[in-house]
Protein backbone atom coordinates (compact mmCIF):
# COMPACT_ATOMS: atom_id res chain seq x y z
CA UNK A 1 0.00 0.00 0.00
CA UNK A 2 1.26 3.37 -1.17
CA UNK A 3 1.11 5.82 1.66
CA UNK A 4 0.48 9.80 0.79
CA UNK A 5 2.55 11.52 1.36
CA UNK A 6 1.76 15.16 1.67
CA UNK A 7 4.53 17.79 1.41
CA UNK A 8 3.72 21.25 3.02
CA UNK A 9 5.24 24.65 1.21
CA UNK A 10 6.17 27.10 4.76
CA UNK A 11 7.61 29.93 3.67
CA UNK A 12 8.42 30.33 7.13
CA UNK A 13 11.29 28.55 7.88
CA UNK A 14 13.26 30.44 4.78
CA UNK A 15 11.91 33.81 6.36
CA UNK A 16 13.10 33.30 9.99
CA UNK A 17 16.59 32.50 8.90
CA UNK A 18 17.04 35.27 7.29
CA UNK A 19 15.58 37.58 9.54
CA UNK A 20 17.89 36.37 11.93
CA UNK A 21 21.12 37.14 9.71
CA UNK A 22 19.87 40.40 8.65
CA UNK A 23 19.12 41.22 12.45
CA UNK A 24 22.52 39.92 13.20
CA UNK A 25 24.39 41.60 10.87
CA UNK A 26 22.65 44.76 11.55
CA UNK A 27 23.89 44.39 14.98
CA UNK A 28 27.08 43.88 14.50
CA UNK A 29 27.12 47.04 11.96
CA UNK A 30 25.90 49.01 14.91
CA UNK A 31 28.26 47.97 17.64
CA UNK A 32 31.06 48.35 15.18
CA UNK A 33 30.26 52.05 14.30
CA UNK A 34 29.79 52.80 18.36
CA UNK A 35 32.89 51.12 18.51
CA UNK A 36 34.92 53.44 15.69
CA UNK A 37 32.93 56.68 17.05
CA UNK A 38 34.00 56.13 20.76
CA UNK A 39 37.79 55.00 20.12
CA UNK A 40 37.90 58.08 18.28
CA UNK A 41 38.75 56.91 14.67
CA UNK A 42 35.51 59.61 13.40
CA UNK A 43 35.79 63.01 14.60
CA UNK A 44 37.22 66.70 14.24
CA UNK A 45 40.54 65.94 13.24
CA UNK A 46 42.82 69.09 14.73
CA UNK A 47 44.60 70.20 11.54
CA UNK A 48 48.16 70.80 12.15
CA UNK A 49 49.29 74.60 11.54
CA UNK A 50 52.33 75.10 9.45
CA UNK A 51 55.05 77.78 11.39
CA UNK A 52 58.18 78.06 8.90
CA UNK A 53 61.28 79.63 10.94
CA UNK A 54 65.06 79.87 9.79
CA UNK A 55 67.82 79.71 12.36
CA UNK A 56 70.45 82.21 11.84
CA UNK A 57 73.64 81.01 13.53
CA UNK A 58 75.41 84.08 13.38
CA UNK A 59 72.88 86.02 15.73
CA UNK A 60 71.51 83.17 17.35
CA UNK A 61 68.02 83.95 16.07
CA UNK A 62 64.97 81.97 15.25
CA UNK A 63 63.02 84.35 12.24
CA UNK A 64 59.38 83.48 11.45
CA UNK A 65 59.29 82.81 7.58
CA UNK A 66 55.34 81.99 6.86
CA UNK A 67 52.85 80.82 9.57
CA UNK A 68 49.40 79.95 8.95
CA UNK A 69 46.96 83.03 9.82
CA UNK A 70 45.31 80.94 12.82
CA UNK A 71 48.31 80.16 14.68
CA UNK A 72 48.84 81.60 18.53
CA UNK A 73 51.87 81.85 19.98
CA UNK A 74 50.20 81.00 23.55
CA UNK A 75 49.62 77.13 21.28
CA UNK A 76 52.98 76.58 20.89
CA UNK A 77 55.60 74.94 23.41
CA UNK A 78 59.40 75.22 22.83
CA UNK A 79 62.22 73.20 24.11
CA UNK A 80 66.03 73.44 24.90
CA UNK A 81 68.37 70.70 24.91
CA UNK A 82 70.55 73.40 27.27
CA UNK A 83 69.40 76.20 29.61
CA UNK A 84 68.15 79.26 27.63
CA UNK A 85 67.12 82.57 27.79
CA UNK A 86 64.64 83.78 25.18
CA UNK A 87 63.69 87.00 23.97
CA UNK A 88 60.44 87.27 21.71
CA UNK A 89 60.44 89.91 19.38
CA UNK A 90 62.73 92.40 21.23
CA UNK A 91 66.34 93.29 21.13
CA UNK A 92 68.25 91.41 24.15
CA UNK A 93 69.40 94.24 25.89
CA UNK A 94 65.97 96.08 26.06
CA UNK A 95 63.83 93.28 26.84
CA UNK A 96 62.46 90.91 30.08
CA UNK A 97 64.09 87.39 28.89
CA UNK A 98 62.44 84.28 29.33
CA UNK A 99 64.78 81.23 30.96
CA UNK A 100 64.17 77.46 29.57
CA UNK A 101 65.19 74.69 31.91
CA UNK A 102 66.77 72.21 29.92
CA UNK A 103 65.14 69.02 28.20
CA UNK A 104 61.77 70.83 29.49
CA UNK A 105 58.71 72.08 27.11
CA UNK A 106 57.63 75.26 28.25
CA UNK A 107 54.53 76.61 26.77
CA UNK A 108 54.41 80.11 25.43
CA UNK A 109 51.69 82.68 28.10
CA UNK A 110 50.89 85.63 27.58
CA UNK A 111 53.39 87.14 30.43
CA UNK A 112 56.35 85.97 28.05
CA UNK A 113 55.23 87.45 25.13
CA UNK A 114 53.04 90.62 26.44
CA UNK A 115 53.83 93.55 25.06
CA UNK A 116 55.92 91.87 22.06
CA UNK A 117 53.44 90.72 19.46
CA UNK A 118 50.37 92.37 18.07
CA UNK A 119 46.63 91.63 18.22
CA UNK A 120 45.84 88.46 19.91
CA UNK A 121 49.07 87.09 19.94
CA UNK A 122 48.80 85.63 16.54
CA UNK A 123 52.14 84.08 15.14
CA UNK A 124 53.57 86.66 12.51
CA UNK A 125 56.45 86.46 9.67
CA UNK A 126 59.44 88.38 10.29
CA UNK A 127 58.33 87.67 14.18
CA UNK A 128 61.11 86.06 15.85
CA UNK A 129 62.91 84.43 19.02
CA UNK A 130 66.17 85.66 20.37
CA UNK A 131 68.28 83.19 22.18
CA UNK A 132 71.03 83.87 24.75
CA UNK A 133 72.62 81.57 27.42
CA UNK A 134 71.28 82.29 30.93
CA UNK A 135 74.79 82.71 32.36
CA UNK A 136 76.86 83.99 29.96
CA UNK A 137 79.25 80.74 29.27
CA UNK A 138 79.24 79.47 25.41
CA UNK A 139 76.85 76.51 24.63
CA UNK A 140 77.73 74.47 22.20
CA UNK A 141 74.90 71.69 20.21
CA UNK A 142 71.86 73.48 21.07
CA UNK A 143 68.70 72.28 19.66
CA UNK A 144 65.49 74.08 20.08
CA UNK A 145 62.16 72.19 19.37
CA UNK A 146 58.94 73.65 18.64
CA UNK A 147 55.53 72.14 19.25
CA UNK A 148 52.18 72.62 18.42
CA UNK A 149 50.25 72.46 21.96
CA UNK A 150 46.57 71.51 20.41
CA UNK A 151 48.17 68.65 18.80
CA UNK A 152 51.49 67.63 20.09
CA UNK A 153 52.82 67.50 16.75
CA UNK A 154 56.81 68.81 16.12
CA UNK A 155 56.26 71.78 13.93
CA UNK A 156 60.55 72.26 13.89
CA UNK A 157 63.58 71.43 15.10
CA UNK A 158 66.57 73.69 14.89
CA UNK A 159 70.23 72.99 15.95
CA UNK A 160 72.95 75.47 16.74
CA UNK A 161 76.33 74.95 16.69
CA UNK A 162 77.20 77.28 19.61
CA UNK A 163 75.60 80.09 21.29
CA UNK A 164 76.89 82.81 23.51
Amino acid sequence: MKANRKFVEGDEAVSAVIGVILMVAITVAIAATVYVYVSGMIGVQQQVPVVQMLAQEDTDRLTVINTDADVDWENLAIRSTENVRLYVNNEVGGATGWNLTANVYHQFNTSSINGYVTGNNPVHGSDFIDIETQDGTLLNDVTITFVHGDTDTVLGTYTYASIA
